[in-house]
């Protein structure tokens, strides 16, 4: 059972990280698998490997904390696989009722995050304060045009899974931000068609973009959580305070009603349901809210059941 959920873990955060604006952090912050997460990518290392030499395999699996990670990067990569073609659907036809489950999912987030390991000093809350301003920051950034150069995509995976692996900073948004958000999703497609469909040009084209880009996010996950893991075990409430300003600065991204800017088909802003262009849909969004932030306590609910 502990692996099973554990899996669906793995999946809401796969899930989250295929949306711009929802970071997959924030799911394995409120999950309880943040710290043991950043703490087993740092168990991998070249040292680990040269083990097997004189250690069996299954030792060696056991100090990487390898049924942990397998379980929960399995999660992501079938929730990528399966869901990528159902979220883009979403995004385009029922963005209010997606935008505003996350947004409920943030707030409860949020709430239960600074209720359970924030004490609320002044100098937490100043370091919640500079949070909360860089994730407005990078928000604010102009998305980019799409860009497929092999050296490109490598940067951009490296600094995706960064944001990705930040509570409150969407890497599928600083992917929009860098121009590559389109390219990763048709090619993900494109990947799976290819299974059915094999195509020898196709496979080689589209290999070699996922590659490269799959190549720049080992080596950003690998860099950048352990100067997480650094921060986290030496100054832990100031980062945890820093963490939860980065998803207040991003509440208004995920903010249900975004109209688009004039002459713009990408650049949104916020605004009052009544200034929405649209059907604003008021009772729906409050429903698919209130699922949102309960989904939450569910999801803590059953991690308490599990820890008796």
């Amino acid at each position: 059972m502990y692996y099973l959920i554990l899996y669906l873990k793995g999946m809401l955060m796969g899930a989250a990280d295929l949306v711009p604006g929802v970071s997959g952090g924030t799911i394995a912050l409120i999950t309880g698998i943040y710290k043991e997460l950043l703490e087993s990518i740092n168990s991998l290392s070249l040292d680990k490997l040269r083990l097997l030499r004189k250690e069996k395999i299954k030792v060696v699996w056991k100090k990487i904390n390898g049924p942990f990670l397998l379980t929960v990067f399995g999660g992501i990569l079938s929730s990528i696989l399966l869901l990528s073609r159902i979220l883009e659907w979403l995004i385009e036809n029922e963005p209010l009722a997606l935008w505003s489950f996350f947004f409920g999912l943030l707030v409860a987030s949020i709430l239960y995050l600074v209720k359970s390991e924030l004490s609320l000093s002044i100098l937490n809350i100043l370091y919640l304060a500079v949070g909360a301003v860089i994730s407005y920051l990078v928000t604010q950034l102009n998305s980019g045009e799409n860009q497929s150069n092999l050296w490109y995509l490598f940067l951009s995976g490296f600094i995706g899974i960064s944001a990705m692996i930040l509570p409150g900073l969407s890497g599928a948004f600083i992917l929009v931000i860098m121009g590559v958000y389109q390219t990763i999703l048709s090619n993900v497609r494109v990947a799976q068609d290819l299974v059915v469909n094999f195509d020898k040009t196709q496979f080689v084209q589209t290999a070699s973009i996922l590659g490269v880009f799959i190549l720049g996010i080992l080596v950003g996950l690998k860099v950048f959580s352990k100067i997480l893991s650094w921060l986290l075990k030496r100054y832990p409430e100031r980062s945890i305070a820093v963490l939860i300003g980065l998803m207040i600065g991003a509440l208004h991204k995920v903010w249900p009603w975004q109209n688009t800017l004039t002459n713009s088909i990408k650049e949104t802003y916020a605004v009052l349901p009544k200034q929405y262009n649209d059907d604003p849909q008021i009772f729906s969004a409050i429903v698919w809210m209130l699922i949102g932030f309960g989904i939450l306590f569910a999801i803590e609910r059953g991690k308490t059941l599990l820890s008796k």
